[in-house]
């Protein structure tokens, strides 16, 4: 429970933001019978392509960041925004101006306290490397108006910002001023977070230690999501990198791990009766979806990607790529969420529309080159839908060729218009966060498509500063027709997440990286 209010005008914000309770939970209650100390070993399937945490919007960057860095706003176990290491948020009445109030006492990993100024730098920095920079795009100047005190300034009114703000996908985190006047990917592993970075050896192990003189935030009872009042009980953690799902289990199972990530559905089925471990289960973990390439051809013709769309059998694809762990839905918001958009698209995802698919090829420019499909075998589920992917696209006409490279390969290229057509992306951060994250990957200038269309900016504007819930939802359902339209995606399914852990791990709960606050191992 919160001890105290967070926010000023907190009604008249909630009114404006109308921010929707997107996943069930409650901040975790103090818990007796925590064991200080020890050493937790998991098990994640690929390196992190980055430890700066501005730069990578990746999960297995993000499993390991959101120990190490903390933002000014975090986002609650309901995905609430919350402040993390600001004190509070005051908005003006014409959600012109942003006032944060900082925690005082706050340190670095490097005993330095965290300022205002190191505020500043941090998010100017991130305005030029951070990996989903357009939120602070109506921030227009970031003002140090005391030694703990930043204020925004906005260039208009954005009922939605503080949501997009809160966002952990690549998150605003805080670091010495010092390091942020340093380019990407080159600055010393530094945050405020209860863990520490002490090495990283790609492609065997990341080492994290408790942070002694971590500061938590009193003004909550416990944690919750990423923020709250966090307590480090492990003594170290090691993210031990086994691509492998047959290895990680092994290690599982031998307890050289504690903690596996992406457990196999006949695998968590299996260990669920043992004793010795725990199977943890979440339904609405991510989206499939098979992204296009606009800038190459043939991607870069509109009749060529709609073949592709009506080509495909989502349930086939889900069936097999998620070995059965898996919803169909065509919306681009999950079932009974504010902003899911009804039936846009749902009769040309049910089912292949094969003469459809042969009618649009016929009217395309496409003459037999190769469509290659940018996957990796270091997700299980991209592999496997890739595969089908092809086999469906075959028999009306299109040489697809699945293009297979590490997970830190393909990260690399589907920021080139080279070397792909279509990538196949399980988008999980994104829909559990809402509409936002959704909608900004098809326009500005980071799209996952490579280009964008006057279609996505206009209505992705009018979804951030829509003054109400229903001008919101009326610009997402614009957006959903325009992606079935001009086909810049196309999702095939939910998928689940499979997880495991030793019973000696106690307090762990998923969420969308392993927290490892308020864990501790069991003699």
């Amino acid at each position: 429970m919160r001890k105290k209010r967070w926010i000023t005008n907190k009604a008249r914000l909630r009114k404006v933001l109308a921010i929707p309770a997107l996943v069930l939970g409650i901040a975790a209650s103090p818990v007796v019978g925590q064991v200080e100390g020890g050493e937790l070993v998991l098990a994640q399937s690929a390196n992190p392509p980055s430890l700066d945490a501005m730069t990578s919007s990746s999960e297995t960057a993000r499993n390991i960041n959101m120990n190490i860095y903390e933002p000014l706003v975090a986002i609650d176990e309901n995905v609430n925004p919350i402040p993390m290491l600001a004190k509070s948020i005051e908005p003006s009445e014409d959600l012109l101006t942003y006032v944060f109030p900082l925690r005082q006492g706050v340190l670095f990993h490097n005993g330095k306290e965290m300022t205002a100024e190191d505020v500043k730098a941090s998010l100017e920095r991130y305005r030029e490397v951070g990996a989903t920079r357009g939120m602070l795009d109506k921030v227009k100047e970031i003002e140090i108006t005391g030694d703990y005190e930043v204020t925004f300034h906005m260039s208009e009114a954005t009922p939605t910002f503080i949501e997009g703000f809160s966002s952990p996908r690549a998150p605003a985190v805080i670091i010495p001023a010092e390091e942020a006047t340093k380019p990407a990917n080159e600055i010393e592993i530094i945050g405020t977070g209860p863990f520490k970075f002490v090495e990283f050896v790609p492609d065997d192990h990341v080492t994290l230690e408790k942070f002694a003189d971590y500061v938590p935030n009193e003004d909550f009872d416990g944690p919750t999501g990423f923020g709250g009042k966090k307590t480090a009980y492990l003594d170290s953690a090691v993210y031990r990198i086994i691509p492998e799902a047959g290895a990680r289990i092994a290690a599982l199972e031998a307890g050289e791990v504690q903690w596996a990530d992406q457990i196999p559905v006949p695998a968590a089925k299996r260990m669920s009766a043992d004793e010795n471990l725990n199977v943890y289960e979440a339904r609405q973990w991510a989206f499939m979806t098979f992204i296009m390439n606009w800038n190459l051809p043939p991607t870069d013709d509109v009749n060529f990607r709609r073949a592709v769309l009506y080509a495909i059998e989502p349930e086939e694809v889900m069936a097999i790529a998620t070995e059965g762990f898996y919803d169909l839905n065509h919306g681009w918001q999950y079932p009974g969420r504010t902003y899911n958009a009804g039936d846009i698209g749902k009769e040309i995802y049910e089912s292949a529309h094969i003469d459809k698919a042969k009618e649009f090829l016929a009217m395309s420019d496409y003459d037999g080159e190769e469509f290659l499909i940018l996957t990796d075998p270091n997700y299980g589920e991209h592999s496997r839908a890739a595969v089908v992917l092809a086999e469906q696209l075959k028999p009306i006409g299109i040489n697809a060729v699945v293009k297979q490279l590490d997970w830190a390969t393909v990260l690399k290229i589907r920021l080139t218009d080279e070397g792909w057509n279509g990538w196949t992306l399980m988008q999980g951060l994104e829909p559990f966060l809402g509409p936002y994250g959704i909608a900004a990957k098809m326009r500005g200038d980071q799209t996952h498509m490579r280009g964008t269309a006057d279609v996505f900016e206009e209505s992705y504007n009018r979804l951030i500063t829509g003054k109400t819930v229903e001008d919101r939802q009326t610009a997402f359902a614009e957006i959903q027709t325009a992606i079935y339209d001009l086909v810049p995606q196309i999702k095939i399914g939910d998928v689940g997440r499979m997880q495991a852990g030793s019973a000696r791990l106690k307090g762990f709960k998923p969420f969308r990286a392993p927290r490892l606050n308020d864990i501790w191992l069991e003699d």
